[in-house]
């Protein structure tokens, strides 16, 4: 899976966590088959939940690329892509990592 946060790719130990594009920490997490860095478990249970969400909403067995622009604090503005079929979306996080708000952009 290609991922870009903030403009920048991201998910592996150097170019930082894959929801935040952090690059401290040391926790990885396998995702579709692929192992992903992220700092820390919250960033990667937000990132599992996330991409859980799109795949019930889209009925996509595995997305290809990953757009994520935004933070903890405002919520994160997101497209997903799968083959040639793409789906933008707003997601915020409660503090436990849950989905607080989901919503499908135009």
């Amino acid at each position: 899976m290609k991922i870009i946060v903030n403009g920048k790719e991201a998910g592996t130990k150097e170019k930082g966590c894959a929801l935040c594009g952090g690059t401290w920490g040391d926790y990885y997490e396998e995702i579709d088959g692929e192992k992903l860095f992220f700092c820390c478990d919250i960033c990667a249970l937000e990132f599992v939940n996330m991409v859980n969400e799109v795949k019930k909403r889209t009925n996509w067995s595995k997305i290809d690329e990953l757009i994520i622009n935004g933070n903890y604090y405002t919520g994160r503005t997101c497209s997903a892509k799968s083959g040639n079929k793409e789906y933008k979306f707003y997601v915020k996080f409660n503090d436990e990592a849950g989905i607080e708000t989901f919503k499908e952009l135009g």
